[in-house]
Parts: C-alpha cells; structure tokens; sequence
C-alpha cells in the first residue's frame, strides 16, 4: 500500500510542477474528464469481457503542435467488485483535429490485495474537437509486445 500512496503523491507533484512550468511561460492547460470502455485483447479471451473506464486528464501544450498530458485512469468491471487505476504520463502530437501519442503507465490494483505491477507503454490516437475528445488507446506490455494488450475507447470533456 506504501508503493501505491508514492505512486499516487509522484504522479500529483509532477502534474503539478509541469502547470506550475506552463503557467510560467504563459502555454495553455486544459482539464478533461474522460469516460469509456476497455477489453483484452491478445491470446485465448479475446473482447470477453468489457470494463468501464474512467479518466481525469490534464493536457498541457508545451510548443504549438506537443502537449505533455499527465492522466489517472481507473478501470472496474460492471460488478464493480474493484479497480485498477493506470496514473502515466504521455506525449502527444496534436494536428488539425487530430492527436497521436505515446507514454508510459503503471498499473496499481486497488482492492483488498493492492499491488503495484511495471511500468508499460501506452499508445492513443484520437480526434479533438472544440471541447470534445474521442480517443482509443493501446496499452501492452514491455515482454510480450502487442501480443497482451488492453485496447478501449474514450469519450470526454475538455474544460
């Protein structure tokens, strides 16, 4: 439980820190809640079973076409018998409409037996309106490289 309230303290000091940097140098932050859908994908149980996400974002422009977005997904089944929550970190491209990105994040089980796992990639592309983002994403892991993936799809909110 130690590892999870470092992770979480970690990830809150440097979203912080990176607003802090930008409201320094005058870029732009944005704040967007996010809502979607997550499944396995890869060997034997393939879209079996689908979890809901949930997603507090924050992007924040760093030059005219990168934003750095810091983000906390939390994922639970439909029973929601517990959760796992994704904190990371991702660097994302933004085009006309359009974004596509790459980062990193960790997995931390948050049920009665909390754990922390490894750090793995994530990948999203994603079409950006005025205050609306639809993103889908892929998360696999480091060992078996986009043969155990986690894929989903998110509606949300930019305020």
């Amino acid at each position: 439980m130690k590892k999870v309230g470092l992770m979480v303290l970690v990830v809150g000091m440097l979203a912080g820190a990176a607003v802090q940097l930008a409201y320094a140098q005058d870029k732009k932050v944005e704040f967007s809640l996010n809502l979607g859908v997550m499944t396995y994908l890869g060997s034997g149980d393939s879209f079996a079973d689908f979890l809901l996400a949930f997603s507090p974002q924050l992007d924040i422009h760093v030059t005219k076409g990168f934003m750095i977005s810091p983000e906390v997904m939390v994922v639970t089944d439909t029973h929601f018998s517990g959760a796992i929550g994704f904190p990371g970190v991702i660097l994302n491209y933004t085009g006309k409409g359009f974004f596509v990105g790459a980062g990193v994040v960790l997995p931390v089980a948050i049920t009665e037996d909390a754990g922390v796992g490894s750090i793995v990639p994530k990948i999203n592309i994603g079409y950006r309106g005025k205050k609306v983002n639809l993103t889908a994403y892929l998360i696999t892991s480091t060992q078996q490289m986009f043969s155990e993936n986690l894929v989903g799809a998110t509606i949300g909110y930019r305020f």
